[in-house]
C-alpha cells in the first residue's frame, strides 16, 4: 500500500511540474514585439531581423514544450486521472 501512496506523490509531483509549460502563454509585451516584427519584416533592421529571428526560435521551442507537456498530462491522466485531476 506505501507504494501506491509513494507513487502517486511521485506522480502529483510531475503533474505539478507539467501544469506550468502546459499552460505557457508568451508574456505580452514579448507576443506584441513578435508580431509587430513579423508584420514588418521586409524593412527591418539588421538588428531587428536578428531579433525576430531570436524570438520565433524562442516562441517555437516554448511551443514544442507546452504540447510536450500537454501529452504527458494527457498520458498521464489515462492511467492516473485521479492524480491528475487531484489538488
Amino acid at each position: 500500500m506505501a507504494t501506491v501512496s509513494v507513487a502517486d506523490d511521485i506522480l502529483r509531483e510531475c503533474v505539478r511540474a507539467l501544469r506550468p509549460v502546459a499552460d505557457y502563454q508568451l508574456e505580452p509585451a514579448l507576443d506584441r514585439r513578435l508580431r509587430d516584427l513579423g508584420e514588418r519584416k521586409e524593412f527591418l533592421s539588421p538588428e531587428e531581423h536578428a531579433e525576430l529571428i531570436d524570438l520565433v526560435a524562442f516562441s517555437r521551442k516554448r511551443s514544442i514544450e507546452r504540447l510536450g507537456a500537454r501529452l504527458a498530462l494527457r498520458r498521464l491522466n489515462e492511467i492516473a486521472p485521479e492524480v491528475v485531476a487531484g489538488p
